[in-house]
């Protein structure tokens, strides 16, 4: 408030003025003693000689105007020390360039009767206004009894000059009082505002907390001010969240007459602080998650709800993704998207689409020894704008550029950054947020420059996070992983030693009788090195000796049975064992070469349909070695075999007896075999085969009544080519 000559209260008439800059006390001493209504300013240099000026006995001082910084002190630090020693008798007014709303707001709080800012054209004119307020025409005692009017004029100038919406309200709720910026805020004229009640932007339950925070400071002996969160509605209905910071006024008898109210925007906090709890929930739900792909998709849902990132995805790396080319790629084959006229690559980067090879040559794979990057996760709003896009190869653009750097990397406008891969993408703003070595969390815009810096913060915390959950998830699924191939390991070891002890245990004790038969043939019948000779015994007919050649075929028979069972239980520890390196295996080339290997007169039929497969050829050779011998023993010579494709892999019929439908669960154990002198140990060799590549077998009948075994290949490990 200036001094505009309306007041028609003087200038106290004593004023002591304390200033250690020498310049600027002298001006402003002059200034004060100079004008119709002249005041006695006396200048002091320290707060030291404050104390001592109030302290002499024939101090007449009606009021003290200080700046803020006195030297090892400040002015609000020594009001206080003042009051503490009960030398606060006069009203005392802080005058200072160093200035602003909080300082401001601290002074009247610590009970200073006025403030103005030093510096401008009119700041001495300010000085003289609140100089007026405070004398208000009494004497000095009256300084510790102030009226309400002169509170009034004591808030006013502090609601005339800080920037934060300020209102003044009596002891009813009614607004006497309110700074431009309370108005702007509400968007109501300022006019309008005064003599309303604070109901009309508050709400009950809020003004409610105000009045009593207000009681509270009022009971206190510490404390001026309170603090308050509330939520203001403005004129449009629009509400935002605020805090406001409050001091109750008082009459003469200390009674609460009204409050002066200080209110602060606090959306902008508000919403970081929703964020946040909204991460922290969001967070809890990702260490909760056990699977990659459950991850994912919580990391975009956390991205839209909690940072309202609303077009992002999550692509995850896979070291061995096989896309078969762009002209199925683009075809709807599972991992098509957008042509890059249209849209782009990885949801939204300026990048062409779905890791195609050449965009202009439909038959190009895409194959690429260093894996690639899936989708695994899109929000809604992605998925409508960019369609599925599943695949990002490596040197994919600008998506795979952050991803093998493996640090964040944000694009105010893509259409300008390097290697992007289409420049007319309707994207305009990009990052791209590592997961570590798991895959990527892409966030995009259609504006440019549109992300929010602390949306972006969040976001790295949360692909932080979500980098920690998919390492305990990986770390779970090679514990789990590692459980089940020693469960394996242990029933293996289990059905060696059944095998041992049961199908070898049999040829033994065969081959033990026909040596006791031997024995008894021979007792006798041997020379000193224990060998037979006929012209010694010519009593021995020609049965006796036919009956010992039975015996050792016999003996002969099981001891090559025994070595079949050995190596069949070779064969099947070596089936059995987990994989751990893959190379493309041309089916044809497979059943071709097993043929060959079990018998080359068995009727066999395939074609060079089958699939190339993601597998161990040496395994893959046995598993179709045990099938073709399998039909070979069970439906005989003139067996027919056929191997055909499947949308799921490939199978292995034959026209042989088949097996019954509540048998076919069991036929794939060890040991079981239809086949009085079978091994039972063939088609358990393939499941086993199966089992160590992650694929699943079926036992059918085949359209000629006989086996169908149907293999499907459907882990990452092995896709169909």
């Amino acid at each position: 408030m200036v001094d505009d000559g309306r007041s028609s209260s003087p200038l106290p008439r004593s004023i002591l003025y304390v200033d250690p800059d020498t310049a600027d006390r002298r001006r402003i001493v002059r200034a004060l003693e100079s004008g119709g209504d002249a005041a006695t300013v006396e200048g002091a240099a320290s707060a030291a000689d404050l104390r001592d000026a109030l302290a002499a006995e024939s101090s007449e001082y009606a009021c003290v105007v200080t700046e803020y910084r006195l030297g090892e002190t400040d002015a609000v630090a020594l009001y206080d020390s003042l009051r503490a020693d009960g030398r606060e008798t006069v009203p005392v007014v802080l005058y200072t360039a160093d200035g602003d709303e909080a300082l401001a707001s601290d002074a009247i709080a610590a009970g200073f009767s006025g403030y103005a800012p030093k510096g401008g054209d009119d700041s001495v004119d300010r000085l003289r206004a609140q100089l007026r307020t405070v004398s208000g025409g009494d004497d000095a005692s009256d300084g510790r009894h102030r009226s309400r009017d002169r509170d009034l004029e004591r808030y006013r100038t502090l609601v005339e000059t800080v920037g934060d919406s300020m209102y003044v309200v009596d002891a009813d709720g009614t607004i006497e009082m309110a700074n431009e910026a309370m108005a702007e805020a509400l968007d109501e004229p300022r006019e309008a505002l005064l003599g309303t009640h604070v109901t009309e932007f508050l709400s009950v339950d809020d003004a409610r907390r105000v009045q009593e925070t207000l009681e509270e400071i009022h009971s206190s002996d510490d404390r001026a001010w309170g603090t308050v969160e509330i939520t203001v509605e403005l004129a449009d209905g629009e509400r935002c969240d605020a805090e406001v910071n409050v001091a109750s006024l008082t009459d003469a008898d200390g009674r609460i007459t009204g409050s002066v109210g200080a209110i602060r925007d606090i959306s902008a906090r508000a919403e970081r602080e929703r964020r946040f709890r909204r991460l922290h929930d969001g967070t809890r739900r990702l260490m909760a998650a056990t699977e990659a792909e459950e991850i994912a998709r919580t990391v975009s849902e956390i991205a839209c709800d909690a940072l309202d990132l609303r077009l992002n995805s999550v692509y995850l790396y896979e070291s061995d993704v096989v896309v078969r080319s762009a002209a199925d790629a683009s075809s709807g084959g599972g991992t098509d998207g957008p042509a890059p006229e249209d849209e782009t690559d990885g949801a939204a980067s300026g990048d062409e689409p779905n890791g195609s090879a050449d965009a202009d040559d439909p038959s190009a794979t895409a194959e690429e020894d260093g894996g690639g990057l899936v989708a695994a996760a899109m929000s809604d709003r992605a998925a409508e704008l960019f369609g599925d896009v599943g695949f990002i190869e490596p040197d994919g653009g600008i998506v795979w550029d952050a991803f093998e750097a493996g640090e964040a990397i944000v694009h105010g406008d893509v259409r300008r950054a390097p290697n992007v891969r289409n420049p007319e993408t309707a994207v305009r703003s990009e990052a791209h947020i590592p997961l570590g070595d798991h895959g990527i969390l892409i966030v995009s815009s259609l504006e440019p420059n549109a992300f929010d810096p602390s949306a972006l913060t969040l976001a790295r915390i949360l692909a932080a996070n979500a980098e920690a959950a998919l390492d305990r998830a990986e770390r779970e699924r090679e514990l789990a992983d590692r459980s089940r191939e020693f469960e394996r390991q242990n029933e293996r070891l289990e059905a060696f030693a059944s095998t041992v002890s049961h199908d070898l245990r049999n040829p033994l004790t065969l081959a033990m009788g026909h040596l006791e038969a031997l024995a008894e043939l021979l007792d006798g019948d041997a020379d000193a090195d224990g060998h037979a000779n006929a012209d010694d015994h010519p009593d021995a007919d020609a049965d006796d000796y036919a009956d010992v050649d039975d015996h050792l075929e016999e003996i002969d028979w099981v001891l090559e049975r025994m070595d079949e069972l050995v190596e069949n239980v070779l064969t099947l520890a070596r089936s059995g064992q987990q994989l751990t390196e893959t190379e493309p295996v041309d089916l044809a080339e497979v059943a071709e070469c097993a043929h060959r290997m079990v018998d080359p007169a068995l009727d066999v039929r395939w074609d060079d349909s089958l699939p190339t497969v993601d597998g161990d050829d040496a395994r893959l050779r046995v598993l179709f070695e045990n099938a073709f011998r399998n039909a070979d023993e069970h439906a005989g010579a003139d067996a027919t075999v056929t191997v055909e494709p499947t949308p799921e892999g490939f199978a292995i019929d034959d026209d042989g007896p088949g097996i019954a439908p509540d048998e076919r669960e069991h036929v794939l154990e060890w040991g079981y075999s239809t086949a009085t002198d079978g091994t039972g140990f063939g088609l358990a060799i393939v499941a086993e085969v199966v089992e160590a590549h992650g694929w699943r077998i079926e036992v059918a009948e085949s359209e000629a009544g006989g086996l169908r075994l149907a293999v499907a290949v459907g882990d990452s490990r092995s896709r169909l080519e």
